[in-house]
């Protein structure tokens, strides 16, 4: 296993990460009308799940601190490896929610994306994948991970 972060990763996961997730929080807390209407064109915006959104939003904020500071207290590639992996399986789940919007409203081939579907659907995927790369890349899979603390 790896015994250093990898510079790309110690940039990306300390600056780019954190602010990409600030922005979902901020669409989920100050205009969640383009949070649904950007990935499901179609739906209307129903005030009275706001909690909803509160709680995404939440989420957002909790994923933004936590890849903004955790890194910064610790160059140790086990605990990176753990957030990176948590990280991943909200990401899973967010590809998830893009992909079943996307055949709810019959629009599953790249013809019919909209731009916003692009845009966040790409974001995720590129997230998804980096955060892939990292975790085989430090190698030894999330299991040697886990068994190391």
């Amino acid at each position: 296993m790896s015994t250093s972060i990898p510079p790309f990763y110690n940039f990306f996961f300390k600056y780019i990460d954190p602010l990409i997730a600030l922005g979902g929080a901020y669409l989920n807390f100050f205009d969640p009308i383009s949070a649904v209407t950007g990935m499901a064109p179609a739906s209307k915006y129903d005030p009275d799940q706001v909690f909803l959104f509160h709680q995404s939003g939440g989420l957002a904020l909790a994923v933004a601190f936590v890849s903004a500071v955790l890194p910064r207290h610790t160059t140790n590639v086990t605990t990176w490896r753990i957030i990176q992996f948590g990280l991943f399986l909200s990401d899973l789940a967010g590809l998830s929610g893009i992909g079943c919007a996307l055949w709810r409203q019959g629009r599953v081939t790249p013809a019919d994306w909209t731009s916003d579907d692009i845009g966040c659907g790409g974001s995720y995927v590129f997230l998804t994948l980096v955060r892939l790369h990292f975790l085989l890349y430090t190698s030894g899979g999330v299991q040697e991970a886990v068994k190391e603390n």
